[in-house]
């Protein structure tokens, strides 16, 4: 490849490289800095409409129910997952987005958008929620916290009705479909929003 050469961008492999290819077939990485490449390249998942951007990523998201649940699950295959690792998987085969590989960096990814919400029932379909850790089953075990500094413990996504898919123990049966309202997911929701 050389300076001036018009290249296709088949993807952004990362934020770092994008991956290319000549007009002759010949495919390579290259920089994703301006002082490389001028690009008018979008990911696919930034054109999709964010209602049709959630149903795709809990669409595949559902593909995995039953999915044996392990902490700290490889992010390299499909066999197992932690809670954050299914989320990751569900919208990187739904949408195409990768996302950050823990549930603490996936709040952040979340909050730096700026649309987040910290009622529950305000959020819509397909949006993350985060949760603090588990301080019992009554909602005076988590009176007395202070919500806006609680440490994220984990991640699901949304469904729409009270429900989120998600995963959380190896005893509960990997991947699957649990009830907020009147549960203790209720009380140690911390906040919630979209991907973008």
């Amino acid at each position: 490849m050389y300076a001036g050469e018009k290249l296709t961008v088949l993807n952004k492999h990362n934020d770092y490289w994008y991956y290319v290819q000549d007009a002759s077939g010949i495919s390579g990485y290259v920089s994703t800095s301006a002082k490389y490449i001028s690009t008018s390249y979008v990911e696919p998942w930034k054109t999709l409409d964010r209602a049709a951007a959630a149903e795709l990523a809990i669409a595949a998201g559902m593909k995995y129910l039953g999915t044996p649940y392990e902490f700290g699950s490889s992010r390299n295959d499909t066999r197992t997952f932690d809670c954050s690792d299914f989320v990751r998987q569900a919208f990187l085969d739904g949408i195409g987005l990768k996302l950050p590989g823990d549930s603490r960096s996936q709040g952040a990814y979340v909050k730096e958008i700026g649309k987040t919400k910290d009622d529950w029932r305000s959020l819509q379909r397909g949006d993350l929620m985060f949760f603090m850790s588990y301080q019992g089953s009554k909602a005076s075990d988590y009176a007395n916290v202070d919500k806006s500094s609680a440490r994220i413990t984990h991640v699901g996504i949304y469904l729409g009705d009270g429900k989120m898919l998600h995963t959380y123990s190896e005893k509960s049966g990997g991947v699957r479909v649990d009830g907020i309202e009147g549960t203790h997911w209720e009380y140690r929701f911390l906040f919630g929003g979209f991907v973008y």
